[in-house]
C-alpha cells in the first residue's frame, strides 16, 4: 500500500528563471505552472532508490517544488521529474536558477539529453553543498568534473548554466565560466532529438555512487528546500552563431571557483 506523506527532505524547484537561448530563437519558461512540461510518472532508473511520481512535483509561489516521498510501489522512495515538451533542442545557452537540497543521498539535476547518445549535466548533491558537478555523457561514457564553489548551494539562489556549441561546452555559475571542455564530442542535434529535463532523486544502494552523492536515509527533522525555476518566452533577438570558445563573451572564473583534481 502506498503512503503519500512527504518526507522532511524536500527538493523544491522554485520560481526563478531558466533562460534558454537557441540559434533559432530564445525562450524562457515559468515554472509557476506546468502547462509546457511532461510529468514523468511510474518509473525510474534501476540503480536509483526512487521512482518518478507526478505526486512529488508541486506548483508553488516560488515556482516548482520537487519533494521526496513514499508514493512508490516499485522503489523505497518516490521522486520527481519534469521534461520540457519541446523536442529537437539545439546548440545554445541553457540556464537555471536553483537552490539545492542539503540532504545526503539527494541529487538535484538540470540537463539536456538525447537518450542513449549524449547528455550534458549540472548536478548538485547533498553530500557536499560546496561542489557543483558538470558532466557530459557520450557513447556510454561519462566525463564528470567537480567545481569548488564559494557558497553553500542549499542556502540561496544561484544561476547555473552551460553554453553548448559544436566544438565546446562551457559551464558557468553566477555568470562566471567555471569549466570549458572541447575534448568531448557531442552528437549533432540534427542527427538526434535533445530534450530538457529537471529532476530530484535519491541514492540508497550503498555500492552505487555513495562517494559521489552519499546514501539517502529518512531523517525526520532534517528538512530542507531545494529549488529550480524557469521562464521560457520568445525573444526577438537571435543568438549569434559561434563555434570557438574564444568567441564566448563571458568573464573568467574568479580564484575561488576551482576545478577539483581527481
Amino acid at each position: 500500500m502506498r503512503s503519500s506523506y512527504l518526507l522532511s527532505c524536500l527538493s523544491i524547484l522554485g520560481s526563478t528563471l531558466l533562460l534558454i537561448s537557441r540559434a533559432e530563437r530564445g525562450f524562457t519558461e515559468s515554472l509557476d505552472s506546468h502547462d509546457n512540461f511532461i510529468f514523468v510518472d511510474g518509473y525510474g532508473p534501476d540503480r536509483w532508490g526512487c521512482s518518478f511520481r507526478a505526486t512529488q512535483v508541486h506548483e508553488s509561489g516560488d515556482g516548482t517544488r520537487i519533494t521526496i516521498g513514499k508514493d512508490s510501489d516499485l522503489k523505497p522512495y518516490s521522486c520527481g521529474e519534469l521534461v520540457y515538451r519541446e523536442e529537437d533542442l539545439t546548440y545554445g545557452h541553457y540556464s537555471i536558477e536553483m537552490i539545492a537540497s542539503n540532504v545526503v543521498g539527494q541529487v538535484t539535476s538540470f540537463f539536456l539529453i538525447a537518450n542513449g547518445d549524449t547528455e550534458i549535466d549540472i548536478e548538485l548533491t547533498g553530500l557536499n553543498n560546496r561542489i557543483g558537478w558538470m558532466n557530459v555523457w557520450h557513447d556510454g561514457r561519462q566525463n564528470p568534473a567537480s567545481i569548488d564553489l564559494p557558497f553553500d548551494t542549499s542556502t540561496g539562489w544561484h544561476t547555473y548554466s552551460f553554453e553548448w556549441r559544436r566544438k565546446f561546452i562551457a559551464w558557468s555559475v553566477d555568470g562566471h565560466v567555471v569549466l570549458n571542455r572541447a575534448d568531448i564530442p557531442t552528437t549533432d542535434p540534427s542527427d538526434t532529438s535533445y530534450r530538457l529535463v529537471i529532476n530530484s532523486w535519491t541514492q540508497v544502494n550503498p555500492e552505487i555512487n555513495v562517494k559521489w552523492a552519499g546514501q539517502y536515509n529518512l531523517s525526520p527533522g532534517r528538512g530542507t528546500i531545494s529549488t529550480m525555476a524557469f521562464d521560457i518566452r520568445d525573444k526577438d533577438d537571435h543568438v549569434e552563431e559561434f563555434d570557438e570558445y574564444d568567441d564566448v563573451k563571458q568573464p573568467s572564473p574568479p580564484r575561488f571557483y576551482r576545478r577539483r583534481k581527481f
